[in-house]
């Protein structure tokens, strides 16, 4: 898999959230409609106009708390980095100083990032020397027809070295 490791500053972003279950594979299908909604009722445009930078780079960030694990219920987030004040109909969230595991994806939305996803999981994480860390999961969009085979977009996972953790178990 094309991927690289990062270690990223915590930042601020300003979005709108939903609740999404996992069980049953029913984030993969609400999601997108979660997507849909947003870039048909204009929220698109009021978070473009929230962008700190010169490109618009819309984030995916799925978040689960220790209070949502159980029930297999996420946070799900279309955002995009701003250190500012939510408008209204939005909130804001700090995303955490973390190590990351970045990956490329190239391809039509969603089945694309969903294939990336399933190769994070089945093949990447079980044969690296990372486990997956603490901390939201983010997807980053760029500019560019979605739709389109070529279409590229990354997944950034929270990573902790398998050695290094093994160490902190002691």
């Amino acid at each position: 898999m094309d991927y690289k490791i990062v270690e990223q500053e915590g930042f601020q972003v300003i979005g709108v959230k939903k609740v999404f279950s996992f069980n049953a594979g029913q984030n993969l299908v609400e999601i997108p409609k979660f997507w849909e909604a947003v870039w048909s009722d204009g929220t698109m445009e009021r978070l473009e106009a929230l962008g700190n930078g010169a490109v618009s780079r819309y984030l995916g960030i799925c978040s689960v708390s220790e209070e949502q694990a159980p029930k297999q219920e996420m946070d799900y987030w279309i955002a995009v980095e701003n250190d500012g004040e939510p408008p209204a109909g939005m909130e804001k969230w700090q995303v955490p100083s973390l190590q990351w595991a970045v990956f490329r994806s190239v391809g039509a939305m969603p089945d694309a990032i969903q294939q990336t996803w399933q190769k994070i999981y089945a093949e990447w994480l079980p044969n690296s020397d990372y486990e997956h860390g603490p901390g939201p999961e983010i997807e980053v969009y760029g500019p560019g027809d979605n739709k389109a085979d070529d279409y590229e977009c990354e997944v950034w996972i929270p990573i902790v070295s398998v050695s290094t953790n093994a160490h902190f178990r002691r």
